[in-house]
């Protein structure tokens, strides 16, 4: 009886915890702390110190950025990466009629859409981005896309074209192309402010994969808008053109596996 009762009041107080309510000052405060241990490269999450301090949170309102940015669904298999240049573009106050998926198709010379063309397509707007890359030539993505049938037909082309578009950069106003792979921890960093907006090529296939499931296939490229920060699930918030009902998110531990 007297084990019973124990365990009883165990099992309260163990609720208790998990349904404790943290404040806005201990989030803030909380929050800084995990930004720092970030900052100086440490693999420490806002959702592990939540659940490990035994507190719980509802979930937060959309991020300015992510309340700015309509969902748009891409129209091709082919055409994500305009679909996301198009969110980019409306959450900019560029007028529909000027940023429609015809109008983007307008602007490029091929159907085969990579990043170096969203980065011209972005600054044929006016915008200023940069496009962060782990080599400054087609090399590594041709390498990735040579077992993928999508690209096959065009592969050599196309690398000769974006290699042209690398050697302009420099002297290309509004592009900014830099060598340069970041981590989960400086994408998230990066994110932290509201006006900050990110089109990230993923593998398809693993974007929303479980862990320990590794898909069948070959490489699936597909571009997807990030749009802010889910601080209660240490997730990043996705426009992905081709689940445009609503803002997904993927947790910030896993983008990097896709």
């Amino acid at each position: 009886s007297g084990a019973r009762l124990l365990r009883a009041k165990a099992e309260a107080m163990a609720e208790v915890r998990r349904t404790r309510q943290i404040t806005k000052s201990e989030l803030r405060t909380l929050k800084k702390r995990v930004a720092q241990l970030r900052k100086k490269g440490f693999d420490v999450w806002t959702e592990d110190e939540l659940e490990r301090e035994g507190w719980t949170l509802a979930p937060l309102p959309p991020a300015a950025a992510d309340a700015a940015t309509p969902s748009m669904a891409q129209a091709a298999d082919w055409d994500c990466g305009l679909a996301c240049v198009q969110m980019a573009l409306l959450s900019l106050d560029v007028p529909p009629p000027a940023c429609s998926l015809k109008q983007l198709r307008a602007r490029l010379s091929s159907d085969s859409v990579w990043t170096a063309d969203l980065v011209y397509l972005l600054a044929s707007y006016g915008i200023q981005c940069e496009y962060l890359t782990s080599e400054l030539s087609a090399g590594a993505s041709s390498a990735e896309k040579a077992g993928s049938a999508f690209y096959a037909s065009s592969l050599e082309a196309d690398a000769a074209r974006v290699d042209a578009l690398f050697a302009r950069a420099a002297s290309e106003e509004g592009v900014s192309i830099r060598c340069c792979k970041l981590g989960a921890n400086e994408l998230w960093n990066a994110l932290r402010d509201d006006d900050q907006l990110a089109i990230v090529l993923v593998d398809g296939r693993m974007l929303y994969a479980r862990a320990g499931r590794p898909p069948d296939g070959d490489f699936e490229g597909h571009y997807v808008l990030l749009v802010g920060l889910d601080d209660t699930t240490d997730s990043f918030r996705v426009k992905d053109p081709a689940r445009s009902d609503r803002t997904a998110v993927v947790a910030a531990k896993r983008l990097p596996h896709a």
